[in-house]
């Protein structure tokens, strides 16, 4: 096991990597043929292509949103990385294609380190900016188009239950949805899906049966799935409960044909968070295990490719 020690001396000589690569316009990239493989997962330690026999570095970096549209691959890199009163975060998008990834190009930057997941609604890129209670929506080429502020704007300190801590957002019809995870407020309070209109205006809120939730995933069937983080279990539109694993959180969520993906990771203190280990279970269509891959880091977000 790695001392505090060895631990600091590596996060020391990331930080210097990530601050120069965020000044120089720079992707770290490591290996772009993603042939063969399945799935992207953004985690707080790396960009990893993975399949069902293991899972390949992609990218240095502390990821998490990433989505695709078309042959476009979209990520939100934290370039602050631990110090979160640090504007360094940043949008990253790269081209896939006959199983390459190419042309990295910094879209975006300047945006708060804790922003989350990021999603294509109205064919604009939204990105949830977490601690701010706020949805940046940009162009496909990043040009900023307007913030949208469905919630009251409120400190991220608060714990009175009006800083939601929005974490994920997708369109599922004609209607968006975003998760509203809770979980600063004290007593503790269930996360919530909450439906908003195609004008960003809120429709309703609805109560989940887990806490800390993150993920909005519909499958081919129209089920929307979402991570019950805390107790380690995924939840579903039609109730019903899948446990994924006892000891670590859920987070990170994709459907692909018969097969799904979670991540897991253990849960710690925000600024240790890219120490922490981290994996991701496969399911088949009838959610038997058939793989579990460790990774390098926390998982954060997933998508099929």
């Amino acid at each position: 096991m790695a001392t505090a020690f060895a631990i600091d001396a590596r996060r020391a000589i990331r930080k210097a990597l990530v601050r120069d690569s965020y000044n120089r316009d720079h992707v770290r990239l490591v290996d772009t043929d993603i042939r063969g493989y399945d799935w992207l997962v953004t985690t707080h330690n790396g960009l990893y292509a993975v399949n069902l026999k293991g899972a390949k570095l992609v990218a240095h970096g502390w990821f998490f949103g990433i989505c695709l549209y078309g042959p476009d691959i979209y990520l939100f890199e934290n370039c602050a990385q631990r110090d979160r009163t640090l504007k360094l975060g940043r949008i990253v998008k790269m081209t896939m294609a006959k199983g390459q990834l190419s042309a990295p190009d910094v879209l975006v930057k300047g945006l708060d380190a804790s922003c989350h997941q990021i999603g294509i609604v109205n064919e604009l890129l939204c990105v949830i900016d977490t601690a701010n209670q706020v949805i940046l929506r940009y162009a496909l080429d990043g040009k900023p188009i307007d913030v949208k502020t469905p919630f009251p704007l409120v400190p991220a300190t608060g714990k009175t239950g009006a800083y939601l801590h929005m974490n994920s957002v997708a369109q599922i019809g004609d209607r968006i949805a975003i998760m509203l995870h809770n979980g600063k407020v004290s007593p503790e309070k269930c996360s919530e899906l909450a439906w908003l209109d195609s004008e960003w205006q809120l429709l309703e809120r609805v109560t989940l049966d887990g806490r800390c939730c993150h993920d909005i995933v519909a499958d081919d069937s129209g089920t929307i799935w979402c991570s019950a983080s805390m107790t380690g279990e995924l939840l579903t539109s039609d109730g019903r409960r899948v446990k994924i694993d006892f000891d670590r959180m859920t987070r990170g969520l994709a459907c692909s044909g018969n097969a799904m993906i979670v991540g897991i990771s253990s849960f710690g203190p925000r600024q240790n968070r890219d120490a922490l280990p981290g994996a991701v279970v496969v399911l088949d269509g009838a959610l038997n295990r058939l793989a579990k891959i460790e990774l390098g880091g926390p998982p954060a977000d997933i998508v099929a490719i």
